[in-house]
C-alpha cells in the first residue's frame, strides 16, 4: 500500500521555519562512541566541542550532510536500560529510536552483522506505511532502524 500523499504545507504557520537537523544521544564514553559511530556505521566527524564536564560532536552519516547525530558524552549517573526486544523498547517513553533510509535493508543489515553490530530481530515489513524495517543499536542500547521504500510506493 503506498503512502497517502503529505497534506498540504502550511507556509503561514509560526514554526514554518521549522525542520529536522540533529538527534542528541547520551553516551558514557566520548572516544568509544565517536570510533563506534565512524568505524561501524562510517559516519563523519562535522564538529566537536567541550560543553560544562560534557564532549559534544556533530557526525553524520557518510553521504548525507542535512542529517546530523550529536554526541553528548560524559559521565552518566542515571544510564538508560538496554533492551534486547523491539516490542519491549515500545512500552517504555521518551526516545524510541532515530531512522535512517537505506537503500537495502538486508544488505545493510548484513553489512552491520559483518562489522560485529548488535542487530535487534529480524527484518520486517509494513505494508501501511510501504516500508522494510530493521533495527539495531549501539553498545549504550540507543535504537536505530533501517528503512527501505518498498517497490511501487510512494516517498
Amino acid at each position: 500500500m503506498p503512502m497517502p500523499a503529505n497534506p498540504p504545507k502550511n507556509p503561514s504557520s509560526p514554526f514554518a521555519s521549522f525542520h529536522g537537523h540533529h538527534v542528541g544521544i547520551r553516551v558514557p564514553d566520548y572516544d568509544a562512541a565517536k570510533a563506534w559511530y565512524t568505524e561501524k556505521l562510517d559516519f563523519r566527524v562535522l564538529q566537536e566541542w567541550p560543553y560544562g564536564e560534557l564532549q559534544l560532536a556533530y557526525l553524520s552519516p557518510a553521504n548525507d550532510d542535512d542529517f546530523h547525530v550529536e554526541l553528548l558524552a560524559g559521565p552518566v549517573p542515571y544510564p538508560q536500560e538496554v533492551l534486547d526486544d523491539l516490542d519491549e523498547s515500545l512500552k517504555h517513553a521518551g526516545y524510541q529510536h532515530i531512522c535512517v533510509h537505506v537503500d537495502s535493508v538486508d544488505q545493510t543489515r548484513d553489512e552491520l552483522i559483518r562489522r560485529g553490530v548488535d542487530v535487534i530481530g529480524e527484518p520486517f515489513e509494513i505494508e501501511n506505511i510501504s516500508r522494510r524495517l530493521a533495527f539495531f543499536r549501539d553498545p549504550w542500547g540507543n535504537m536505530i532502524e533501517l528503512a527501505e521504500i518498498l517497490p511501487g510506493a510512494g516517498a
